[in-house]
């Protein structure tokens, strides 16, 4: 149907066209045979009076003469115009005298009566003889023959008009056909899912093939879409029990499928499809309730919402809830209800069955609470253990290093071993410090994570703090052919933060960049925006042009023992960037990583901290010091249930000076205080019969004793036992493995004490050279390569451990390099021992 259509307005479009060129056509050829017409007629004017004149003036002269024959024949010769109908003369008084016309089959007729027409032209002439008429003579000219070539004329125009107009519809027809018809009916067989045929498609028809090809794709698509959401819903509603019902307010007429009737126990729909048939379903004592949420709902006041009860047809009770959408009409009047009903017997039920046994329920949230106590407790024990366990684990380690590192740094002064044994010496020694760092570290992040770490805010020189870290790595920097940048904004003299830990933390972010860039640089800079309140932001960046860290590493790097799969990251325990993330976090920061591959990384974190009056500087002691004659002879009573540990502070105290007593347990201390009076007691913590705690306490309960200084050793690293020393009566608290430097100075803050410069050994030593290349060239090469390396990784402990063997054989050049390492010269020291290679002969 629709393509007859399409072909009826095509037609009907040619016929129109056809009919308005025809009009045209129609009056072109009238005005064609109008012009056609006039000429013809002047033409027969002209003829006619020419041959009037012709004849006038040729039969003038016969006439004159009474030559009847030769006015004939002259009349006749003139009757040869086809156009003329008759010739007559006229005698005086009007006397036909001679006739000649046309008759039947156009002959000639002489003497006739003469037969005229209206529609015949006249033309009147006189006939002259010596300047006097002697006749008149009147030829008449039928329009005969130039109506009857009108007449054909015009039959040929139609003829050729009608041929065109055919040619023309036939034509028009046939272009809309192959240019639009057969385009639009290939595109209505595409619509109707049918094999098109095949058409070309032209202008705007191409552009409606195109979109009517995208519509009926994306109408095909859309309705698979809707199709496959139906079953969806369908499917859904089935499986979910959902019925869906359909209520016309207007005309009371309710619809529901096959669910609902399902729920109600019915085989057919609602008996009426009504309101009312519903209403009756409902359970007596619901109905009320029932009603007045319909009417609440037509109201206007809320949505339709209920949960009731029906009874199907086999007496059972079911639960239904039934929520419902309103739709209004222009008035705002509600005239349909649609909604959904669900059967919520069985949750109901077990609803109802869950309030029967809450009793229950309550008796066993109790036990279970109660439980839970016991497990809350059991978990506080195992935390309890955990730390007792680290505690443990921390003591019993660092109490075997105390003597390892000890005696070994001891055994580096002694000038009676080999230089080869020095050598093993100062390997046992760095082996020591190195197994010291990463217990130290699993430690810490194991305080870490049991929020065993807080901040100790001090007095802190920011810029010498950057500056002083630019100098720990810049001869590894310098080694690397790397540039070292240092950005700084002003800032205050001194801010109050963790210097420690800030130190720490830009120090491993430094020194964990350093190992990945091969060229280019490491820029560590501080930017510092001022609060208020006299606070101040610091925003810390450690920026460097190395390989960079793949997006899927960038978290993981800050996991404990995880280090990046790249050459340089096997050094160190992996434990640095996790450690110095928590350190930041518990500053009041977050430290976080961007990077590239290939373009390098950036480490920065923010912190905010006060301005402080002053920065405190401690200068470090002499790595061998003595005490004053003045001081000679100061009495501290070692306690320790370890020989190795009292033999190790012997020997690092007798030297010095000091008076040393020994006692090994803590009663056998609380004796040797009330016996021997000594002035600082050196105190171990973990001891059988009394430990350090529970001496310390009875030394301080008991008046009667005399009250010395009690320094609380431990090779724990966790802060609480500081604490717990110092409350129980200690004046200061020093970790194991024994530092000389910190033992020394907290004697000589506890007990008031100075030092001297350590006296020059028995045998003679030459006078302190000056430090050059030349002065190091005289160390062995391997020495000079281990010294050179641990400058290189910037390792404290493993430099002692070269100074270490430095001292054995060379001590003016151990006590020239030391001043030096104490005063961070790295780079110069580094650079020193490099021309010390080329300074050999």
């Amino acid at each position: 149907m629709r393509s007859n259509k399409v072909a009826s307005i095509a037609l009907l479009a040619s016929v129109a066209l056809t009919a308005i060129v025809t009009a045209v056509l129609l009056v072109f050829a009238a005005y064609s045979h109008s012009s056609e017409h006039d000429k013809r007629w002047q033409e027969l004017e002209r003829v006619l009076n020419v041959s009037a004149d012709q004849l006038a003036l040729g039969v003038s002269l016969a006439a004159w003469n009474f030559d009847d024959n030769q006015v004939e024949s002259i009349m006749r010769a003139s009757m040869n115009q086809r156009d003329l109908h008759a010739i007559v003369i006229y005698g005086t008084g009007a006397k036909r005298e001679f006739v000649v016309q046309r008759g039947a089959g156009d002959k000639l007729e002489i003497g006739q009566p003469l037969r005229t027409a209206p529609d015949m032209l006249v033309a009147q002439r006189p006939i002259m003889a010596e300047g006097a008429r002697i006749a008149t003579l009147k030829v008449f000219a039928s329009p005969a023959h130039v109506q009857a070539e009108l007449r054909r004329h015009q039959r040929t125009n139609a003829i050729a008009i009608l041929a065109l107009a055919a040619v023309l519809v036939a034509s028009v027809y046939g272009l809309l056909w192959f240019l639009i018809l057969r385009p639009l009916r290939a595109i209505g067989q595409y619509v109707d899912g049918q094999q098109p045929q095949r058409a070309w498609f032209f202008g705007e028809l191409r552009v409606l093939n195109e979109s009517i090809h995208k519509m009926w794709a994306l109408l095909d698509s859309r309705y698979r879409a809707l199709r496959e959401s139906e079953e969806r819903l369908t499917i859904a509603t089935r499986a979910a029990r959902i019925g869906i019902w359909d209520w016309d307010v207007v005309h009371d007429e309710l619809v529901q499928d096959d669910e609902i009737l399902r729920q109600y126990g019915l085989a057919t729909r609602l008996g009426g499809g009504n309101f009312k048939a519903w209403l009756d379903r409902v359970v007596p004592d619901d109905r009320e309730r029932a009603r007045a949420e319909v009417t609440a709902a037509l109201r206007g006041e809320h949505e339709f919402s209920l949960q009731y009860r029906v009874r199907r047809g086999d007496g059972s009770i079911r639960y239904l809830r039934s929520m419902a959408r309103s739709f209004r009409d222009p008035e705002g009047k509600v005239v349909r209800l649609v909604g959904v009903s669900l059967d919520v017997t069985e949750a109901t039920e077990s609803e109802q069955e869950l309030r029967r046994h809450r009793s229950h329920l309550e008796e066993l949230v109790a036990e279970r609470t109660a439980a839970l106590s016991v497990a809350v407790t059991e978990a506080q024990a195992a935390s309890r253990a955990k730390s007792v366990f680290l505690s443990t684990m921390s003591h019993e380690l660092r109490t075997p290093l105390n003597s390892v590192i000890g005696f070994s740094r001891l055994m580096a002064h002694s000038t009676t071993m080999a230089p080869d044994e020095k050598r093993n010496m100062a390997i046992i020694h760095r082996s020591g410090q190195h197994l010291l760092t990463l217990i130290n570290d699993i430690l810490e992040l194991s305080k870490i994570e049991a929020g065993g770490v807080s901040v100790h805010r001090e007095a802190v020189d920011v810029a010498q703090l950057l500056s002083d870290v630019c100098d720990m790595v810049s001869t590894r920097a310098t080694q690397g052919g790397i540039a070292l940048l240092l950005t700084c904004d002003p800032l205050p003299r001194a801010l109050l933060l963790d210097g420690a830990k800030l130190r720490q933390v830009l120090l491993n972010l430094a020194s964990n960049a350093l190992k990945f860039v091969r060229s280019g640089s490491v820029q560590l800079s501080l930017r510092a925006t001022a609060l208020a309140g006299g606070r101040h932001g610091l925003a810390f960046a450690v920026r460097d042009t190395g390989i960079g860290i793949a997006p899927e590493e960038q978290q993981r790097i800050f996991e404990p023992f995880v280090q990046g799969p790249q050459a340089g990251a096997s050094e160190g325990t992996g434990l640095g960037l996790a450690i110095s993330r928590q350190y930041v976090r518990i500053m009041g920061g977050e430290l976080e990583v961007e990077s590239v591959p290939g373009q390098g990384s950036t480490f920065r974190f923010t912190l905010e901290a006060e301005a402080a009056d002053a920065v405190l500087d401690v200068a470090p002691l002499a790595s061998l010091p003595q005490l004053t004659p003045a001081h000679q002879g100061r009495r501290v009573l070692v306690v320790d249930d370890g020989v190795d540990g009292r033999h190790l502070l012997r020997s690092l105290l007798v030297p010095a000076g000091f008076e040393v007593l020994e006692a090994s347990d803590g009663a056998e201390a609380l004796d040797a205080i009330a016996r021997q009076q000594p002035e600082l007691v050196l105190l171990d913590w973990r001891m059988p019969v009394l430990d350090g705690l529970q001496t310390t306490r009875r030394l301080r309960a008991d008046p009667s004793l005399a009250q010395p200084r009690v320094v609380m050793l431990t090779a724990s690293a966790f802060e609480e036992e500081r604490q717990q020393a110092l409350a129980a009566g200690a004046d200061d608290f020093l970790r194991k493995p024994v530092e000389q430097d910190k033992l020394f100075r907290v004697l000589a803050q506890q007990l008031d004490v100075e030092y001297t410069a350590p006296p020059a050994p028995a045998m003679a030593v030459p006078a302190q050279p000056a430090l050059n290349a030349a002065t190091l060239a005289q160390l062995p090469a391997a020495l000079r390569s281990e010294l050179h390396a641990a400058l290189q990784e910037l390792n404290p402990a493993r430099i002692e451990g070269a100074l270490g063997g430095c001292r054995a054989s060379r001590p003016e050049l151990a006590a020239a390099i030391e001043h030096m390492v104490g005063r961070h010269a790295y780079r110069e020291l580094c650079q020193m021992l490099e021309e010390a290679e080329g300074a050999l002969p």
